[in-house]
């Protein structure tokens, strides 16, 4: 065992897809996901569980379960939704979205908001 509990799930968890979706955006800014079994037909059809997380790359940002308090994100932070929660993340705390299923089950469509 090497004591590292986040590598010893990840070695037991059998993936059979991925997804992705990039953020590049500047404040003010926001993208709200609806809860995960509402996407998952339309991003995976057949699949029995969604794992969502984001990975901050650069700057910083806020994210959260939907009517939590968020957490301040910084780069090189990952926040995990294991279980599929619709969730938030924004360029500022407090901020919320339009979740809708197009904006993550459509490839073209986008799924961040600018508030400019």
């Amino acid at each position: 065992m090497s004591g590292d509990t986040l590598s010893e799930v990840l070695r037991a968890v059998r993936l059979t897809g991925a997804v992705f979706f990039a953020i590049d955006a500047s404040a003010p800014w926001v993208a709200e996901t609806p809860p995960a079994n509402e996407l998952r037909p339309h991003i995976m059809p057949g699949i029995g569980h969604v794992i969502e997380y984001h990975v901050i790359t650069s700057g910083s940002c806020w994210g959260g379960v939907v009517d939590e308090a968020p957490i301040r994100l910084e780069a090189g932070d990952v926040i995990v939704f294991p279980q599929g929660d619709a969730h938030v993340m924004s360029s500022a705390p407090g901020m919320r979205g339009v979740s809708t299923v197009d904006a993550h089950g459509n490839r073209q469509a986008a799924s961040v908001r600018s508030l400019d």
